[in-house]
């Protein structure tokens, strides 16, 4: 019946989402089409995700959707995207009109004993990691719910995993983290809505409900960037990103949450930005961030995701020991996790 669910539930995001997708399930069983694939390891929950799991199992108050939102909500929470992940993805130009960038393998889904204990120092994970263990807690939820099942989707191209959960009565698409927005991981740390829910079929509003509810009373944005939008976007645009910034600085954000945001504010002028990526000193692995990088009114300016800063500067000047153009594939050793 499960297996059914699966077939019924790619039908829907193949009908619904543009590309090509895969559904990836834990090791053990046995569909056999070739849009599925196993991941290489069992899925275990770490301790936090565990012990939440374990309330909720108990909490006879809360709607099952309300207890998967509240994992969702723990995640964000807890969690912080790994942009290092990102400094490890290959440029291919092989196709000069199709141009893309290619995921490596191995970081976070080839993963051994070292690397979950060096996870353990830290709370940086990539999506699919979000993705591997917010399945597996929701299937923890769901073991009295024989119509329900979570697991993982991701596209062809392995650049991005998120949670795929179906049942008789909803399909529906859980992203935290999706690189090309501003993260849910981003927004829920700054108290506003979720936003990375995507609903595929829910005939009796049944989850739609249940966003509703955890929606209501937050925000779309921030009160304070609102105000600052209408006072001074468009007339002095440098001021306006600083004043954007001074406020993000009151919030717990990681770097790659910083950079996404402010990335959103600068595109929204229709100015181009180019990515640099800049090496974390004093750390105990070899760590970039992702910056970015600016032309405005005959000045170069640097958005600095690590310091939360933005300053002109001469791009030929910038320190190579530190700030990285263009990184390819596996330059540097990663000692994993």
């Amino acid at each position: 019946m499960k297996d059914d669910k699966i077939k019924h539930f790619y039908n829907e995001v193949s009908q619904s989402l543009e590309g090509n997708y895969k559904i990836i399930l834990e090791p053990g069983r046995a569909l056999t089409e070739d849009w599925i694939e196993y991941d290489q390891v069992k899925w275990e929950l770490e301790d936090g995700i565990q012990n939440i799991v374990n309330k909720l199992s108990k909490e006879k108050t809360l709607s099952f959707e309300d207890k998967i939102l509240e994992i969702y909500k723990y995640i964000c929470l807890n969690y912080i995207y790994d942009d290092n992940v990102l400094y490890f993805f290959k440029r291919d130009s092989s196709d000069i009109n199709n141009i893309k960038y290619i995921a490596v393998d191995w970081y976070g889904r080839i993963i051994d004993e070292k690397w979950k204990e060096n996870r353990k120092k830290h709370n940086r994970r990539v999506c699919y990691e979000f993705a591997r263990f917010y399945a597996k807690a929701i299937n923890e939820l769901i073991k009295d719910y024989n119509n329900f099942e979570a697991f993982m989707v991701g596209d062809k191209e392995n650049l991005h995993y998120f949670v795929g959960l179906t049942s008789n009565e909803y399909s529906i698409i859980l992203d935290l983290d999706d690189f090309n927005n501003i993260k849910d991981l981003t927004r829920l740390k700054l108290g506003l809505t979720i936003n990375g829910i995507r609903i595929l079929r829910d005939d009796f509003q049944i989850f739609q409900k249940a966003i509703d509810k955890f929606n209501n009373k937050k925000l779309n944005e921030l009160s304070e960037v609102v105000k600052v939008k209408e006072k001074l976007k468009g007339i002095d645009t440098i001021k306006y990103f600083k004043s954007i910034i001074e406020i993000l600085n009151n919030y717990n954000i990681d770097s790659q949450g910083f950079m996404e945001y402010m990335r959103a504010i600068i595109e929204n002028e229709e100015i181009e930005i180019e990515k640099i990526w800049k090496e974390i000193k004093d750390d105990n692995e070899k760590r970039y961030v992702r910056c970015l990088i600016f032309d405005f009114n005959l000045n170069t300016y640097l958005l600095d995701s690590v310091d939360k800063t933005l300053n002109v500067v001469s791009k030929e000047k910038l320190d190579k020991n530190t700030f990285v153009f263009n990184p390819e594939e596996n330059k540097y050793l990663y000692y994993g996790g």
